[in-house]
């Protein structure tokens, strides 16, 4: 199999007919969930981690099959803050156990990411900082320009090590 990233969230995969024979299937009775899985396993050789939903075309012919897949992100809450003092007062405001997110710092402020589900834990920090879930291409902008500072357990640490 072969795998080729076509952008930031999408990859071409070549299933060749000997890749499919391996697995006792062939171009002509390859199912869409037999494409899913095959393109999951690619993903894991790469070195690919997906994370969030996952979409694909397959289009067999007997020269094998190129399957188109697009790797939806996960949703995050995004909050910044003025200084660390503030995240550490809302990571201290929060109830145990803290929910687990990465801090950056970009463009003057301290930036936390949290998970889809902690959107509890998102509305209570978001009285110390500001929500920036709206802002459009915001992921891109933090992963090209900002700086990690902790990339996991980032409220646990300013919770325990930060005075405020």
């Amino acid at each position: 199999m072969t795998i080729q990233p076509i952008g930031s969230a999408s990859v071409a995969l070549y299933i060749t007919p000997a890749d499919l024979a391996e697995r006792g299937l062939t171009p002509e009775d390859l199912t869409l969930e037999e494409a899913l899985e095959l393109t999951r396993t690619a993903f894991r050789q790469a070195g690919i981690r997906l994370e969030g939903s996952i979409e694909i075309e397959a289009y067999p012919e007997s020269c094998g099959v190129l399957v188109f897949a697009r790797v939806g992100r996960a949703e995050q809450h995004w909050l910044s803050f003025d200084n660390l003092k503030l995240a550490a007062a809302g990571a201290r405001y929060l109830d145990q156990p803290l929910p687990d997110g990465a801090l950056l710092w970009w463009a003057g402020r301290w930036w936390l990411s949290l998970p889809q589900e902690e959107s509890g834990a998102a509305a209570r920090l978001s009285e110390f900082g500001r929500t920036e879930t709206h802002r459009p291409h915001l992921e891109a902008w933090l992963a090209e320009y900002g700086q990690m500072v902790l990339p996991s357990h980032a409220l646990s640490a300013l919770a325990g090590d930060f005075p405020v």
